[in-house]
């Protein structure tokens, strides 16, 4: 096993602390051998920091065990360094038989199967305590039989909390990693998304621009002065040049969306991960949102990168709205063969003037608050292209001021229920 500094500061650190825990003992024959919880937390720290070399840990907690306890008992008087060592040196037995146990069973491949790990930890437990009882003669003072019985049930004890603690914590860990997994998830779904998003308007300039190059030749044909004839060439080129750069674009932002797992997703799990995005930003600009959400007839689609750029972007826009808190909604369902989609909110509305201009490209009336700069106002822009131009649908939206926003976005069953590319072949 590789030992770099910081397993050496974890296997330092699970030393300190399990000597630490140590302190706290009790005294079961009346005599200097002591029962504690140490145990207990070694196993949980060895499970749990499966990097660092279990021998060399276990044997180094013997150690230092040795001499805190050698240490503590000279300076409360209780006899010299020699008398220390006398007393204490037995408990560096435990540890070194533990440590081979815990070798020998492999416990940490046993955790899959918790009641082998039960029985590994009792053995690792209950034998290195009677070693050390025989090596201090605890027989002499108390009767052998009650020893071993003692040791067997307290082993048993320790042996239990140990293994609930152990799978408790990998229950929360879990979970933890489910988190984070999913969170991962939803950020890379966004990020593809808001490329598919981009490659689409990119796709769309990139025709603008042949027209425009088309339309500069045919007035090149058309000119009859040299010098124009040169200037307007010189332009006409700078346009292909332009061209050339977009098509290098989008050929990149093509390859990442190629080469990104093919996958289906359903309308549950596009509504999940744009409310666990926008809840995410809700808390950034510390603003509290209530999200709801309605689905009337679920299936799987190739088409969810564009259809949760849709969602999103008008989302975002109704937590934007938002000064303090709000509510916000999207509903899922079929009319008149239509897959309709409704996103609400309450927060301050849009003023009657400004509706026939929301979808304008550079409109916006969003503004950072602390640098004055105005929002691009491309967003939505970009919603009204996919949903007419991608999905062949419409949205529409009605705003009551200082009450309700909604945006009913209608695309026909039969493109929702197609992929781009099935639609393409079938052409």
């Amino acid at each position: 096993m590789t030992i770099n500094k910081q397993n050496i500061e974890k296997l330092l650190l699970v030393a300190i602390f399990t000597t630490f825990m140590g302190q706290i003992y009790m005294l079961p024959f009346g005599t200097n051998f002591r029962l504690t919880f140490a145990v207990v937390v070694l196993n949980i720290l060895m499970l749990t920091f499966r990097e660092i070399e279990p021998f060399i840990t276990i044997n180094l907690v013997g150690i230092l065990m040795f001499l805190v306890r050698s240490v503590l008992f000279v300076v409360n008087g209780s006899g010299n360094l020699i008398q220390a060592f006398g007393t204490y040196y037995p408990v560096i037995f435990f540890y070194i038989f533990y440590s081979i146990f815990f070798n020998l069973l492999d416990v940490r491949s046993l955790v899959k199967t918790p009641y082998a790990l039960f029985l590994s930890i009792w053995i690792c437990d209950s034998i290195p305590n009677i070693i050390e009882v025989v090596v201090r003669q605890e027989w002499r003072n108390v009767n052998f039989e009650e020893i071993i019985f003692t040791i067997i049930l307290i082993g048993l004890l320790r042996t239990f909390i140990t293994t609930i603690l152990v799978y408790v914590s990998r229950y929360y860990y879990e979970k933890s990693k489910e988190r984070e997994n999913h969170h991962v998830f939803v950020d890379r779904i966004m990020l593809m998304s808001n490329l598919k998003n981009e490659l689409f308007f990119l796709r769309k300039s990139k025709k603008d621009i042949e027209d425009a190059m088309q339309r500069s030749f045919t007035i090149y044909e058309q000119a009859e002065e040299v010098a124009l004839k040169e200037s307007i060439l010189s332009v006409t080129k700078d346009i292909h040049e332009i061209k050339k750069d977009y098509t290098r674009v989008i050929s990149g932002l093509e390859k990442s969306i190629k080469d990104s797992p093919i996958y289906n997703m359903d309308i549950k799990e596009i509504f999940d991960i744009v409310i666990t995005s926008n809840r995410k930003y809700a808390v950034d600009r510390r603003v509290s949102v209530k999200f709801s959400t309605s689905i009337g007839f679920d299936f799987k689609t190739e088409d969810y990168l564009a259809l949760i750029s849709i969602l999103n972007n008008i989302v975002t826009n109704a937590v934007e709205a938002f000064k303090y808190e709000g509510k916000c909604s999207i509903e899922q369902r079929i009319e008149d063969n239509q897959m309709i989609f409704e996103i609400s909110n309450d927060g301050d509305g849009i003023d009657p003037q400004d509706i026939p201009l929301i979808f304008e490209p550079g409109f916006s009336t969003k503004f950072n608050e602390n640098n004055g700069i105005m929002a691009s106002g491309i967003g939505l822009t970009h919603v009204k292209h996919l949903v007419e131009d991608y999905f062949e649908g419409k949205i529409e939206v009605i705003s009551k001021k200082s009450e309700l926003t909604c945006f009913k976005i209608s695309i026909p069953m039969e493109r929702m229920l197609s992929s781009r590319s099935q639609i393409k072949e079938n052409k």
